[in-house]
């Protein structure tokens, strides 16, 4: 029997079901660590700070909104792979 003409299963694994589970949380804390550190560079004072402070609070809210945007691409993938599982698709 080839191989290659089984349907691939699209069923999620354990490891997968548990971070779909997870990834909401995380999104919730990254979303609410973006708004902290908006806040702070919003402060007319931040940038009166030293140099190094201020472009670590600006590489630190960079990084999470690009973590944000990886964990809904991951949270969107999942979600989608769970839909099709159930037949929802």
């Amino acid at each position: 029997m080839d191989r290659t003409s089984k349907p691939k299963s699209v069923k999620l694994s354990y490891k997968e079901q548990r971070e779909l589970e997870q990834l909401p949380q995380l999104l919730e804390e990254l979303e609410t660590k973006i708004t902290v550190l908006q806040a702070e560079i919003a402060d007319p004072a931040f940038f009166q700070q030293a140099h190094d402070i201020t472009d670590a609070k600006l590489k630190a809210l960079a990084d999470t909104e690009a973590e944000l945007e990886t964990a809904f691409l991951r949270w969107e993938e999942l979600e989608e792979k769970k839909n099709l599982a159930e037949g929802k698709a």
